[in-house]
């Protein structure tokens, strides 16, 4: 069950969607205008898009592998000096076994783009939390 949105949407996004690759695409769309619209650097929001991508596709493939998709949620939380960023899914880990497949590849790829990430995964279902130090602003 999806939960409810925060009171303070500026500074949070919180989304719920099925885990379908379409409903993935969705949510990677909506953090990227919203990191954008947080003012956030393009370069860096590239990276916060491309992290949380394979983290929801991870949940697509992996979490209800050979069910019916239950729901995966993005979290997204801004402070001053940092973003941080929690992919959760409520599912078991089911491993995708496809010959000469490019699969593997997604969390070596969300460690490379992101200050910080954690994984944990439990008999609740995985919980990713990508974290990036955010810039300083100078004096004005």
């Amino acid at each position: 069950m999806c939960p409810a949105r925060s009171a303070d949407p500026a500074a949070t996004l919180t989304l719920c969607r099925p885990a379908r690759v379409d409903d993935a695409t969705a949510l990677r769309r909506a953090l990227a205008q919203w990191a954008g619209a947080r003012g956030l650097p393009a370069p860096l929001v590239s990276d916060v898009e491309l992290a949380a991508y394979e983290a929801l596709m991870n949940a697509v493939e992996h979490a209800y592998a050979g069910g019916t998709p239950g729901d995966v949620e993005i979290h997204a939380r801004q402070d001053r000096e940092s973003l941080r960023v929690t992919v959760t899914d409520h599912g078991h880990w089911q491993p995708v076994r496809r010959a000469g497949s490019l699969h593997g590849r997604g969390v070596p790829l969300i460690r490379l783009l992101a200050d910080r990430a954690d994984f944990h995964s439990g008999t609740d279902g995985t919980t990713v939390t990508m974290t990036w130090h955010l810039p300083s602003a100078g004096p004005g």
